[in-house]
């Protein structure tokens, strides 16, 4: 095996991606872009003042100091703000306008519900959501916390003995706490919150919290994967071109050849990885998790399956054109069906279990658990093993074809 040789062609490789100016701009500036404006266009950019926020709209027919208190704790929320209107509106009415996405979520409050708290009477909430966009489960999420803390005040207060107005209970003079009626009133709430959901209903433990933890690792898992397959045009090329031919008879080996076109394919993968993991966590924040070991494996595998497949497919085609076609066909196959244009959590379970089969939603899931549910190495081996089965079979099948075109 001789180093030389397989620097020479990674050196080649990296000079060709350099002087490619329109490739560059599909190299790092495109994934940028697509993550900006998808970001806007699903609805959940923070950082753009007020009214561009989502709104959740409250139909609050009464006005009292319960319906203050439930609302407190979703005041100021990054993620969309509230605009409350004394309106009526019916829960019909209300699907279509957040199905429209004219409001991320719509709260109906009915007359009397101060009143009803007070009284210690039941009250009905309605909250038609929509469990695609993040700042609608989040203002559900917020909700059902509010409510149970409304509730648990409710059945807290039941058990203390009520003193003259305006003067404090003694402690010799309040009830004992009691478990049985404590659990009455857990067991049959006063309030209720009633959610319409729109969309698919995503698993409860989906915790990316902003959409540019999806979009952000999706584009570069795609546009990495589109990239080298772009790049499979090159050794149809040499094919066609006899420089391929000429490698063979010269001093180098094909180990040396098979390792100069993987090799030179993971190392502009990695380098288009890193920067724009880097762009990402500045540009939007994103907070990759604890696990430093699982983002180099998710990124290094990722980038030899593609790495492989893209050398499999320059061997397959017969011209560049076909080449183009072919791999920007796989490419977005793979990441539709893998979850990289959309979670794969909001998808029906049969799709969910194809998408987690393909290295693009095994490698996009690595990136969910880490920034989302605080994953190590060890809670990703499996997703991690199945992709290493995908590089190592994308590799393969690379230097087999490649063998045979040497030899042919």
């Amino acid at each position: 095996m001789s180093f030389t040789v397989i620097g020479a062609m990674v050196r080649l490789r990296l000079v060709r991606v350099l002087r490619d100016r329109l490739g560059l701009v599909w190299l790092l500036v495109m994934p940028m872009v697509f993550s900006y404006l998808m970001g806007m266009l699903m609805g959940d950019m923070g950082g753009g003042g007020p009214t561009q926020l989502p709104r959740l709209v409250v139909f609050d027919r009464d006005q009292g100091p319960a319906a203050d208190e439930l609302l407190a704790p979703l005041a100021d929320n990054e993620r969309f703000q509230i605009v409350r209107l004394d309106s009526l509106i019916g829960r019909e009415a209300a699907r279509q306008e957040v199905d429209y996405q004219h409001m991320t979520a719509a709260l109906i409050i009915p007359a009397g519900y101060s009143a009803a708290v007070a009284d210690g009477r039941e009250a009905e909430l309605v909250l038609v959501y929509d469990s695609d966009r993040l700042s609608s489960q989040t203002v559900n999420t917020l909700l059902d916390r509010s409510v149970l803390r409304a509730n648990t005040i409710a059945a807290g207060r039941g058990l203390v003995a009520t003193g003259p107005a305006g003067k404090a209970v003694p402690r010799d003079q309040a009830r004992q706490f009691d478990e049985e009626v404590f659990a009455e009133r857990w067991a049959h709430p006063r309030l209720t919150l009633v959610p319409t959901v729109l969309g698919r209903v995503q698993s409860d433990d989906f915790a990316l919290t902003n959409v540019h933890q999806h979009l952000g690792p999706a584009y570069i898992l795609f546009f990495v994967m589109m990239f080298m397959m772009m790049t499979a045009k090159d050794l149809v090329a040499a094919r066609n071109d006899r420089t391929l031919a000429r490698l063979v008879t010269s001093r180098a080996t094909g180990l040396d050849l098979m390792l100069g076109f993987f090799a030179g394919g993971m190392v502009v993968g990695l380098i288009q990885s890193g920067i724009l993991l880097v762009l990402n966590s500045v540009a939007f924040g994103i907070d990759y998790g604890d696990s430093p070991l699982g983002l180099v494996l998710v990124i290094v595998l990722f980038a030899g399956f593609s790495s492989g497949a893209a050398i499999f497919l320059g061997g397959v085609a017969r011209t560049g054109a076909q080449a183009d076609g072919l791999g920007m066909a796989l490419t977005m196959t793979m990441a539709a069906l893998g979850g990289l244009w959309w979670p794969l959590e909001v998808v029906p379970d049969f799709m969910q279990q194809l998408g987690h089969s393909l290295p693009t939603g095994q490698a996009i899931t690595v990136f969910h658990d880490m920034i989302g549910r605080g994953y190590g190495v060890s809670e990703l081996g499996g997703l991690l093993l199945g992709l290493t089965l995908w590089t190592a079979a994308a590799m393969a099948l690379g230097a087999w074809r490649l063998r045979r075109l040497m030899a042919a």
